[in-house]
C-alpha cells in the first residue's frame, strides 16, 4: 500500500470517528435524560447501544494504529508525526480535523463522568431510602 493511500485511509477513519463520537455524544445525552426520568428500560437499551458504539470506536482506533505503523514512523508515533507527512497545503486542515476529534473525545469522557456521577448519586439515595440512614439510631 502506498504512503498516500495509507494517509487517505487514516483521514477517512478520522472522519468516521468524528461521526461516531457525535453519535456517542447523543447517546450519552439520551442516557442522562433517561437517568433523570429513572427510565430503567431506556437505560438498559442505551447501555447496550453505548457499549456497541464504544466498541466500534475502539476498533477504529486500533485500525488507525495499524495504519500508522505502515507509515514506518519511529515508535511511539503520534498524530502530530502523521500530520507532518501531509503536504503543506493540507496540513492545517488535517490538524483541525484531528483537534476537533480530540475535543469530541474529551467532551464524551466528561459526559460519561457526568452520567456516572448522577447514577451513582441516585443509587446511593435509593440505598438510603431502602436501608435507612446508617447513623439514624447511633448512640450520641
Amino acid at each position: 500500500m502506498k504512503r498516500s493511500d495509507v494517509l487517505r485511509s487514516v483521514i477517512s477513519g478520522v472522519h468516521t470517528d468524528h461521526a461516531g463520537y457525535q453519535a456517542l455524544r447523543r447517546l450519552l445525552d439520551e442516557q442522562f435524560d433517561a437517568a433523570l426520568r429513572h427510565d430503567t428500560q431506556a437505560l438498559a437499551e442505551l447501555g447496550t447501544r453505548i457499549s456497541t458504539q464504544v466498541a466500534l470506536l475502539d476498533e477504529s482506533r486500533r485500525e488507525r494504529m495499524r495504519q500508522v505503523a505502515l507509515l514506518g514512523l519511529r515508535a511511539p508515533a503520534s498524530m502530530e508525526h502523521v500530520i507532518a507527512l501531509f503536504a503543506q497545503n493540507t496540513r492545517d486542515a488535517v490538524a483541525q480535523l484531528w483537534n476537533a476529534l480530540e475535543a469530541l473525545v474529551v467532551e464524551c469522557k466528561a459526559l460519561n463522568t457526568r452520567n456516572c456521577r448522577l447514577m451513582m448519586e441516585q443509587h446511593a439515595m435509593m440505598q438510603r431510602v431502602l436501608d435507612g440512614e446508617t447513623d439514624t439510631y447511633a448512640p450520641t
